[in-house]
C-alpha cells in the first residue's frame, strides 16, 4: 500500500468479503415464518425447537441441535467441537426423502444466520423438503473465529492488519483442521446423523467450492447440486479480483452509457470517476459521518484505496448498482461521501473472519504468485488484494489438502451453475470451467447480474423446477432473458418512470 495510507478498518472487511455472496434482497424481501411443521428423520442428533432470525427480523421456525465432532478427525479422542444444526422441516407430513442442504458463502459466514431470509423465497421447494442449515467449523455457534469486531473499526489499514496477523493467537482452535474437505467430512456425518440417504446441495459463491468438494468426495450422496456465483478449483483468493473488478466496472460504465436517462443525467460518469480518484489520491480527506448501521460518529480517511473498495463491493449488488453513479457524483461533485460508503455497509455479510483465514490461508495463499497478481492488476483501477493476504497468511498456521482438491470435480450427478454476467468477483467464466468436467449441466448466465443470482422469480422456480426433476433436461429457461438488473437512479427519488 501506499507509504502513510490510513484507509480504514472497513477496507480490510471489504477485502474479506470479496467472495461473499451477497443476501441483501433476500433478506429485506423475507417476510414470512415456516408454520406445520412435521418431524424430520429418525436420527442421533436431537433436535429442539427453536426460532430462526433472519437479519430483517423475520422468524422461521425449525428444529436445532448440535453434534459433536473430533477437530482433529484423525484423534477422535481428541479434542472435541460442537457443530450447530438447524433443520426446516418439510411442510408436508410425506415428505420428499432427500432433503435440501444450503452452504454458505465467504469462507466465514454463517449459514444458519445468512439463510433463513431465503426460506419464504422457497417456499414451493419447502413445501416437500426438509431444509437443513450447518453452521461450518469456525462460523455461527460452531467453535466460531473472529479476529476483528466492530470496535476495531476505527483502526487503521496497517492496525487491522497488525491484529490480523496475531489473530490466530487469540483464537481457541488449532487452524490446521478448519478446511473445506474437514468441514465437509462434519456435514456427511450431519447427513447421516439426521437419516438421510441422499441430499440436494446449494452452494452460493465458497459455498460453491463446499459443494464441489463434498461432490467429489461423496459422489453416492448428491442427487442434485446448484451452484451460484461458481468458484473452480482454479480460483485462487484475490489472484483474478483486480482483473474481474475492473470488467465488471467497465459493463457498469457501458451500461450506463448505453442507458439514455443514465447518460443524459451523468454524461461524464467516467471522467467524473477518474477524476474523483486522482483528487483523494492527490489529497486525503478526514471526514465524520453517521455509521450507516448504527448511526453512532464514524471518523474515516477518504483515500483512492477506499474509493474503488466501496465501488468493488457496490458491483457486487444490482440493486446498489443501481444507485452508483449517483454515488459517484455526488462524491465527485459535491464531495459527498455518505451515499457510496454507506452502500458498501450494506455489503456486510456477518463474516467469520478468523474461519476465513483459517481455510483461505491453508488453501489459497500458497498458490499465490505475487508477480502474476501485480501483472494482472496493472489495467485495473482496483489493488493487488493479494499484497495484504499474503502478508496476514504468513503469520498463520497452515493445514493440508488432498492432492484431489484443486482437480476438476468430474461428475455425471445433475447440476445447475447460475452466473452474473456482470459479479465481479466470480463472473461466469469461472462456472464454465467446473461445467468442463461436468457431464450433466446446465449455466445459466443472467445478463447485467452481480453475485448470487437465486433472488428473481425466474430463478426460484428453475432452481425448485430442478430439485423436483432432478434433470436439467426440460427445465424452461426463458424467463432468464428477461432477468435485467433495477434501472438507474437519476437522483435520490429513484429511477426516472
Amino acid at each position: 500500500m501506499p507509504v502513510g495510507d490510513s484507509t480504514p478498518f472497513f477496507t480490510i472487511k471489504a477485502m474479506r468479503r470479496y467472495c461473499c455472496v451477497f443476501l441483501f434482497l433476500l433478506t429485506v424481501s423475507a417476510s414470512c415464518s415456516t408454520r406445520n411443521l412435521t418431524a424430520v428423520p429418525e436420527s442421533s442428533l436431537t433436535l429442539e425447537d427453536c426460532a430462526l432470525t433472519s437479519p430483517a427480523g423475520n422468524q422461521v421456525d425449525a428444529r436445532c441441535g448440535t453434534l459433536t465432532v473430533p477437530e482433529d478427525r484423525s484423534n477422535p479422542a481428541g479434542r472435541q467441537i460442537e457443530l450447530r444444526v438447524a433443520v426446516i422441516p418439510a411442510i408436508k407430513r410425506d415428505p420428499e426423502p432427500d432433503p435440501l442442504f444450503l452452504l454458505a458463502g465467504g469462507p466465514g459466514q454463517s449459514a444458519i444466520e445468512t439463510f433463513p431470509a431465503m426460506i419464504p423465497l422457497m417456499t414451493r421447494i419447502h413445501e416437500d423438503r426438509d431444509i437443513v442449515l450447518v453452521d461450518q467449523r469456525g462460523t455461527g455457534k460452531s467453535n466460531p473465529l473472529r479476529c476483528l469486531g466492530p470496535e476495531d473499526e476505527s483502526l487503521t489499514e496497517e492496525q487491522a492488519l497488525a491484529k490480523l496477523k496475531t489473530c490466530p493467537k487469540t483464537l481457541d482452535a488449532d487452524l490446521r483442521f478448519y478446511t473445506t474437505e474437514i468441514a465437509m467430512m462434519d456435514l456427511d456425518e450431519v447427513r447421516a446423523a439426521l437419516g438421510y440417504e441422499t441430499v440436494n446441495l446449494y452452494g452460493a459463491s465458497y459455498g460453491t467450492r463446499a459443494a464441489l468438494v463434498y461432490l467429489r468426495m461423496f459422489p453416492e450422496r448428491v442427487r442434485t447440486v446448484t451452484l451460484d456465483a461458481v468458484v473452480d478449483p482454479g480460483f485462487v483468493m484475490f489472484m483474478d479480483a483486480a482483473g474481474d473488478g475492473q470488467a465488471a466496472l467497465e459493463q457498469f460504465f457501458a451500461r450506463c452509457e448505453a442507458d439514455e436517462a443514465c447518460k443524459t443525467t451523468f454524461p461524464r460518469l467516467r471522467s467524473e470517476f477518474e477524476q474523483l480518484l486522482a483528487r483523494v489520491e492527490e489529497s486525503t480527506v478526514e471526514i465524520t459521518i453517521p455509521h450507516p448501521l448504527t448511526n453512532k460518529p464514524l471518523e474515516l480517511t477518504v483515500t483512492r484505496r477506499m474509493i474503488t473498495n466501496m465501488v468493488f463491493n457496490t458491483l457486487y449488488v444490482p440493486d446498489l448498482v443501481a444507485t452508483l453513479p449517483l454515488s459517484i457524483h455526488e462524491a465527485y461533485a459535491d464531495e459527498n461521501y455518505v451515499p457510496l460508503i454507506s452502500q458498501a455497509f450494506l455489503v456486510n455479510a456477518g463474516l467469520y473472519d478468523g474461519m476465513f483465514y483459517a481455510v483461505t490461508c491453508t488453501e489459497d495463499a500458497p498458490l499465490i504468485s505475487a508477480s502474476e497478481a501485480a501483472k494482472r492488476a496493472e489495467q485495473s483501477v482496483f489493488v493487488d488484494r493479494t499484497v495484504d493476504f499474503a502478508a496476514v497468511c504468513a503469520e498463520w498456521e497452515k493445514g493440508v489438502v488432498s492432492p484431489e482438491f484443486r482437480e476438476p470435480v468430474v461428475s455425471d450427478v445433475p447440476a445447475l451453475l447460475l452466473s452474473g454476467e456482470a459479479d465481479p468477483i466470480t463472473p461466469p467464466w469461472h462456472a464454465g470451467k467446473v461445467a468442463e468436467s461436468l457431464t450433466n449441466e446446465l449455466h445459466l448466465v443472467f445478463s447485467g447480474m452481480g453475485h448470487g443470482n437465486l433472488s428473481s422469480r425466474c430463478s426460484i422456480n428453475l432452481f425448485k423446477d430442478f430439485i423436483e426433476s432432478a434433470s436439467t433436461e426440460g427445465l424452461d429457461t426463458a424467463c432468464v432473458e428477461g432477468i435485467q438488473p433495477p434501472p438507474f437512479f437519476v437522483d435520490f427519488s429513484g429511477p426516472r418512470p
